[in-house]
């Protein structure tokens, strides 16, 4: 039996590179950075669900952790926000969309006295309503027909 070394020291490189990769995967999407949690509420979701980027400026700053229905049917979403992201009071919040078929997120937009921010568990007043592609045709429509 012919021993060939050259292709034992190629499998053996290439198990490390495989192992290194996945190594790296792991790490690029471990959530390491500490959080603190939001809520905000609702009357459509438009289509957002757990995982999805919170955005403020364009600039992720943490992840939808639940979406879920109260008892009077708003759509409550729960999402973490990275620590050292201090959230004004006076934010107000809106669902995005990343294009036109793109993923759906939620922006912060932030506004009034940066002093006052938000703590862990409290949740956003000010709220924009979702509106589908749908909902702006229709309104497009409204407005051209008067």
């Amino acid at each position: 039996m012919k021993k060939n070394y050259l292709e034992s020291i190629l499998g053996l490189m290439t198990l490390i590179l495989a192992v290194s990769f996945l190594l790296k995967f792991i790490d690029v999407n471990t959530e390491s950075n500490e959080t603190y949690d939001l809520k905000a509420k609702f009357l459509k979701a438009g289509g957002i669900v757990i995982g999805n980027d919170v955005k403020m400026r364009g600039v992720k700053i943490g992840v939808i952790k639940n979406v879920s229905l109260d008892k009077d049917f708003f759509a409550v979403i729960d999402f973490s926000v990275y620590k050292e992201v201090n959230v004004p009071k006076d934010s107000s919040v809106k669902i995005a969309s990343d294009g036109i078929l793109g993923n759906k997120y939620l922006s912060i937009t932030p506004s009034g006295d940066l002093d006052k921010v938000l703590s862990k568990k409290e949740e956003i007043k000010k709220v924009e309503d979702y509106e589908s592609i749908e909902d702006q045709v229709s309104k497009i429509i409204f407005l051209a027909t008067q």
